[in-house]
């Protein structure tokens, strides 16, 4: 056995510039899947929430509207959950690809020159995931308050004209 440590390699700069691109291809596809669900989000649960809330000709059917709300807070608290863990990866990732930069010579690139976010970290991304996913939580949560406060709407088991009759008779 050899017991004397062995001599740590340097990178060639083309392994350096391949892993330097791997790490920006993947940084950019979460932070564009991130994006889609920020935007995606509040227009989808908005616009569900909506149209079960929302006075028609008839009172709103409260039956469902319990275990309607439950679903959408919970598919929102799992998404946050992704959201925080592409957080994470985000934050790794900007971490490796400003080493590789540091490496490569690249002074002026995307990771390393990028602006500090503004407000303790809360002007980006982040921020807005921070304001967006509580804010559609406390919205499902206003479904279900709806849903256990209003008892559910019964449909008549007899037709309205034969009420009316029935109480003429």
């Amino acid at each position: 056995m050899n017991s004397t440590p062995q001599a740590e390699r340097t990178p060639s700069e083309e392994s350096l510039r391949m892993q330097y691109g791997e790490v920006c291809k993947s940084h950019s596809s979460i932070t564009e899947f991130r994006a889609k669900l920020l935007a995606l989000l509040p227009l989808a649960s908005g616009s569900g929430i909506f149209i079960l809330l929302t006075k028609r000709t008839e009172p709103i059917d409260t039956t469902y509207l319990y275990a309607i709300g439950l679903f959408g807070f919970l598919v929102t608290l799992g998404l946050f959950i992704y959201e925080l863990r592409g957080i994470q990866h985000c934050k790794a990732l900007n971490q490796l690809a400003s080493r590789l930069e540091g490496q490569l010579h690249l002074h002026d690139a995307q990771f390393t020159a990028r602006p500090k976010a503004r407000l303790g970290g809360f002007v980006g991304a982040e921020g807005a995931a921070y304001i967006i996913y509580p804010t559609m939580l406390v919205a499902w949560m206003f479904v279900i308050f709806i849903g256990l406060r209003q008892p559910a709407e019964t449909s008549p088991t007899s037709k309205p004209g034969e009420q009316t009759a029935q109480k003429h008779q």
